[in-house]
């Protein structure tokens, strides 16, 4: 008989490991290993409690000091100075939480605002994705497309001048500026895998200033989800398996735009309240907005709220529905959690994909039990060779060729 893990309080082991995965993608655990992921060894939360405070009762002999009564009575009046501002700044953060919080969620009922705005998915985006996903597209109609995807195609021009990347495919590196030359070095083959990666990461912005810990490992998320995704698909003998990183990024939906809507928002807000606390002159008020950084609590409340995935279908559905209906269709099996038995092809692979790609964050992280693994495989539905294949292939990484 199987016992329940230690360290589980919730009834379901993969309610638990959601729960578990959100913790950590918010919070400030970091990948463990450096060649995993670049974010150093994981470190333990510092205890930020009042230091500097001597115990006046633990010294010996000479060395014992007695504090004066006046003395007693000063750091008794620092301690109540201090805890009264703790608790006002605590009523302050609240407000603000609150007030953000409400703000990009309102912001988020615009789904057109948030396809321009905070996906950045342009007309001519969509059409690069259709025609080289979804088509045999010659080099120039690829090469006028990525003229308007200025991001892409500079990363593009900048890979082929990568040895390291060109030696990937069994190539020279070159220093090309024509777009189309680069194309006909990477080869479309390779294209179809490399350009969603590029797009969506541009989209992730993992060079914010805010919550850039977050940032990272969210693409490191989003990178490990479509290819386990491309990996399942090449077992199952699939035709496109190169939709894998577009099926990830139609997941991700929700979170990308919550989170570049947090980040435009939390300016908004703090600008709001520094004006309010001008207006009426209060100083403490004031400094407190004016010193205020984005914070795990508020982040990990609005992505909780949006962890349904329903703002992700909707978006998804707005995109991809006419183009790629079938991915459209596994997420939605996904997002109305339809037993896996009942599932379509991809709605499967899909279903292994995402738990796979929870358990490989939280593996890297050293905060997935060597216990909790075999109930936790039988639930996804992943078989041991599968999973010894998908661990094999370290998904974190991109692979140019498949």
């Amino acid at each position: 008989m199987t016992t329940k893990p230690a360290g589980l309080l919730e009834s379901s082991l993969m309610e638990s490991v959601d729960k578990l995965f959100m913790r950590f993608l918010v919070g400030k655990n970091k990948i463990y290993k450096e060649e995993e992921y670049n974010d150093g060894l994981s470190e333990t939360e510092l205890d930020d409690k009042e230091r500097g405070l001597a115990d006046a009762q633990a010294q010996d002999g000479w060395n014992q000091r007695i504090l004066l009564d006046v003395e007693k009575e000063r750091v008794n009046r620092e301690k109540a100075e201090q805890c009264i501002k703790d608790k006002r700044n605590a009523l302050l953060m609240r407000y603000f939480q609150q007030s953000l919080l409400k703000v990009v969620n309102e912001k988020l009922e615009n789904s057109e605002t948030i396809i321009l705005e905070q996906l950045q998915l342009r007309e001519s985006t969509i059409e690069l994705l259709n025609k080289l996903l979804a088509g045999e597209p010659r080099y120039s109609v690829l090469a006028s497309l990525l003229d308007k995807n200025i991001n892409t195609r500079h990363r593009l021009l900048s890979l082929v001048r990568s040895e390291s990347f060109m030696s990937e495919l069994g190539r020279s590196s070159r220093d090309v500026r024509d777009i189309q030359a680069a194309i006909g070095l990477i080869g479309t083959d390779v294209l179809r895998y490399l350009v969603p990666a590029i797009l969506f990461k541009y989209q992730i912005n993992t060079y914010s200033q805010h919550n850039v810990l977050f940032a990272k490992k969210l693409w490191r998320y989003e990178m490990t989800l479509g290819q386990t995704c491309t990996a399942l698909m090449v077992a199952e003998g699939y035709r496109r398996p190169y939709e894998g990183m577009l099926l990830s990024a139609m997941v991700n939906f929700a979170y990308v735009a919550s989170y570049q809507q947090y980040l435009s928002s939390f300016e908004v807000v703090r600008t709001a309240c520094l004006d309010q606390a001008r207006e009426k002159g209060e100083k403490n008020h004031h400094d407190f907005f004016y010193d205020i950084q984005t914070d795990a609590a508020s982040l990990q409340a609005l992505l909780v709220s949006q962890s349904s995935l329903k703002l992700s279908l909707n978006l998804s559905e707005i995109l991809f529905d006419r183009s790629f209906p079938h991915l459209v269709n596994a997420l939605k099996e996904e997002v109305e959690n339809i037993p896996f038995e009942e599932r379509g092809k991809i709605g499967q692979v899909l279903f292994k994909a995402v738990r796979f790609a929870k358990f490989d964050q939280l593996r890297a992280s050293r905060l997935f039990k060597a216990q909790w693994l075999d109930e936790y495989l039988e639930k996804s539905h992943i078989d041991s060779v599968s999973y010894k294949n998908l661990l094999r292939q370290e998904l974190f990484r991109f692979k140019p060729t498949w």
